[in-house]
């Protein structure tokens, strides 16, 4: 199986392979001609100075050569179809790679990029992505399935309309059922919540089921019984006026 690989990563290793051996080579090199230069005819290290220019001027032009080769280095942009992110490979893919920018698999067949699907989750309105590859899907956000399709059977089109998102207009009413063990957490919970003191707070709980608050948003309603129920309280919310 190729292995598709980024341009740019291609093009660093070889550009520190290319350091690696110029750096060093001008070092030898340098310390070569200067023996050369300052050693007596007799001496024995004018073999080894003229080694080290040897070894210097062929590092050297190794690395040069590596340099060259990561100037060819391909290019082949493809763009991501989530994000819009350009990402830069040595070959055409063949398959499935992941997005630079947003770690998305991008999905691939026969070397073309797919175009990929917008779907809310019917549960939390999430937007989640899928493509014709999809052969199923988990919201990202809650981990509930949502159905999808890339055709327009029956079948498909009615599990999509049972998971689309409605907003709720209707308005609810939060009611306590219980307080629960943790007596003091849940009326320092229950103060904040209704701005009231103390001792209103303990009347209330004294007479659960007791309507907290009326007429709030759905989204409030969940957010407010899940306070309660973190601090062992009970608490549910139905329409307002049912």
């Amino acid at each position: 199986m190729r292995v598709t690989e980024r341009s740019e990563n291609v093009k660093e290793e070889l550009g520190s392979k290319a350091f690696l051996a110029i750096v060093p080579g001008v070092i030898a090199l340098i310390i070569g001609i200067i023996m050369v230069v300052y050693t007596s005819r007799g001496s024995a290290f004018v073999g080894l100075a003229w080694v080290l220019v040897v070894l210097g001027v062929a590092a050297i032009g190794y690395g040069i050569y590596i340099a060259l080769q990561a100037r060819k280095v391909a290019d082949f942009p493809i763009d991501c179809p989530f994000c819009d992110h350009r990402n830069h490979l040595t070959t055409k893919p063949l398959e499935d790679v992941r997005c630079d920018g947003c770690q998305r698999l991008i999905p691939i067949l026969d070397g073309v990029v797919l175009k990929v699907f917008q779907v809310r989750c019917g549960f939390c309105n999430h937007l989640n992505y899928y493509s014709e590859k999809s052969t199923g899907l988990i919201c990202e956000s809650c981990d509930r399935e949502i159905p999808i399709a890339t055709d327009e059977g029956a079948e498909a089109s009615k599990a999509l309309k049972t998971y689309t998102f409605r907003p709720d207009d209707q308005l609810y009413d939060l009611v306590l059922v219980a307080g629960g063990a943790k007596q003091e957490e849940i009326i320092t919970c229950l103060q904040h919540m209704l701005a009231l003191n103390r001792n209103q707070v303990k009347q209330i709980l004294d007479e659960t089921p007791a309507t907290l608050l009326q007429g709030i948003p759905r989204k409030k309603a969940e957010l407010l019984k899940a306070q309660i129920e973190i601090h062992d309280g009970k608490a549910e919310f139905k329409v307002t006026g049912s």
